[in-house]
């Protein structure tokens, strides 16, 4: 009897157990919900909710899942993860995240086996996606495990299984992209680190959506694969070579013409790599590298910034020196090229410029840059490029910034008369890596005099100036004074 009473009462004790499992998860969050609620006063004298206080249902149980997915899609990788803890709804919904983004720091480095375990994390994500499908992908993991070998099979996936916008990859080791990456019709934007892996370009490359396209040490197998990806994208706005390298058996020619690029950035060391630009509608021009020509009679009518860095090797440049011949073709080529960016609102020129432009002074003729209003330029101390940098002043009427670096190179010891102008816009100058040289000394002076409406003159001393050298720089910031006395003169 005592048995078949305690079987009977067992469904009544069952359910009043889940009753009081209900009500205790119940207030339990309506507890937390209405803590998050409450005006914070201070950490030590918090103000608990009374136990009378209405019941809160948890929100995000109510919202639909496309606003979840919108929730999940601005959190970063490891509190996605985190979030499959919530609710049962939420338990599968962080794999239907749309944007996804793993760095470094989601890494758990502390944890035995934790390159395996990340491994697993980001596998689970690419092929176990359960949404309308990954839209966006960043992986930046350059400091951590050989993530190189498998993110090949990453891209391939990701390429030919979702409709991908947007991929930035970037890990330790060298990477090959497979060929399903180039006929991937809806990419939009692709940032690729290959760590000077060979690329090998298909033959067909349908890349018709793609606006932005950044490879960094990147180096091409054949000398028309970097033309022929350029080519297929019709539609490119941005482009950025960092760090490209050539081939030493042949010459690679690069020709960027399309009508709707606007952004371009070229860096390369290589000798075999030649760009000619023919883009009238760029907006930022970056160049750092060799073998530059700009197309006869382009004009670049949007230009905003130019950032040019034409460099020589010195031991080649002082052989070439004694044959002038070279040097001349350069001079020549260089002064064509600083024409064309008379539209340019801000103008950067890296000592090598200014060294081919002083090679032609005598003749030197260019236009007159209207719009530029800010000029960074980098030259050595001596008369030949200081004349560069005042007749390039002298042409900007609307200048209002300069920025001029000192390097210590050679032909330091030529006196030759600075020219003579007025100036009436030019109203902020920083001189950095002043080595208080005559040359220098001498320029300071000439644009104080010269620049009606200066206010602030910013000098940066290198560190190994010697003290007579430090007289004399004080006695001329003190006559410098006398010349304006509104300016204002700052010396670190």
């Amino acid at each position: 009897m005592g048995f078949m009473h305690r079987k009977l009462k067992r469904p009544h004790n069952m359910r009043r157990r889940q009753n009081f499992l209900n009500r205790a998860r119940i207030i339990s969050t309506a507890y937390v919900n209405a803590y998050q609620m409450m005006p914070r006063r201070s950490a030590k004298r918090a103000n608990f909710p009374s136990p009378t206080i209405q019941m809160i249902e948890p929100t995000t149980i109510m919202l639909p899942i496309e606003i979840i997915c919108t929730i999940i899609s601005l959190l970063p990788a490891c509190d996605v993860a985190r979030c499959s803890i919530l609710s049962k709804q939420w338990k599968r919904i962080w794999l239907s995240n749309v944007n996804w983004k793993l760095t470094s720091s989601d890494y758990p480095s502390s944890r035995p086996g934790a390159e395996q375990q990340y491994l697993e994390f980001i596998n689970d994500v690419v092929v176990f996606h359960t949404g309308p499908g990954i839209r966006k992908m960043l992986i930046n993991l350059t400091n951590h495990g050989a993530f190189h070998r498998t993110v090949v099979f990453w891209m391939d996936y990701l390429a030919s299984h979702y409709p991908i916008n947007e991929l930035d990859l970037d890990v330790n080791g060298p990477v090959v992209p497979p060929a399903s990456l180039f006929s991937c019709t809806s990419l939009v934007s692709l940032r690729l680190v290959l760590h000077d892996a060979c690329l090998i370009i298909p033959t067909e490359v349908h890349l018709n959506s793609l606006k932005e396209l950044c490879l960094e040490h990147p180096r091409f197998a054949e000398p028309g694969d970097a033309q022929r990806l350029i080519n297929s994208c019709r539609i490119l706005n941005k482009l950025e070579f960092k760090g490209c390298a050539g081939n030493p058996f042949y010459d690679m020619h690069l020709e960027i013409n399309s009508p709707e690029l606007k952004v371009y950035n070229f860096q390369s060391s290589s000798d075999y790599i030649y760009v000619h630009v023919a883009a009238m509608n760029l907006e930022i021009f970056t160049f750092r590298g060799r073998n530059l020509t700009i197309s006869e009679g382009v004009e670049f009518p949007f230009l905003k910034e130019v950032n040019l860095d034409e460099y020589e090797l010195w031991i080649q440049y002082r052989i070439f020196n004694r044959r002038r011949v070279p040097i001349e073709q350069s001079a020549s080529k260089m002064h064509k090229t600083v024409s064309s960016f008379k539209m340019a609102e801000k103008l950067f020129l890296s000592q090598w410029c200014t060294e081919h432009l002083s090679n032609i002074q005598p003749e030197i003729n260019l236009p007159n840059f209207e719009i530029l209003t800010s000029l960074s330029i980098e030259f050595w101390p001596n008369d030949y490029h200081a004349n560069v940098m005042l007749y390039i002043i002298n042409c900007s009427p609307n200048l209002q910034q300069l920025y001029a670096r000192t390097y210590m190179k050679t032909r330091t010891d030529v006196t030759e008369p600075l020219y003579d102008y007025v100036h009436l816009q030019l109203k902020y100058i920083e001189m950095d890596s002043f080595s208080g040289s005559n040359v220098e000394l001498r320029l300071v002076e000439r644009l104080v005099g010269c620049c009606l409406q200066l206010r602030r003159l910013n000098i940066n001393l290198i560190s190994e100036i010697e003290q007579p050298i430090r007289r004399n720089f004080r006695r001329v910031v003190r006559s410098i004074k006398k010349l304006s006395p509104t300016l204002i003169v700052s010396v670190c």
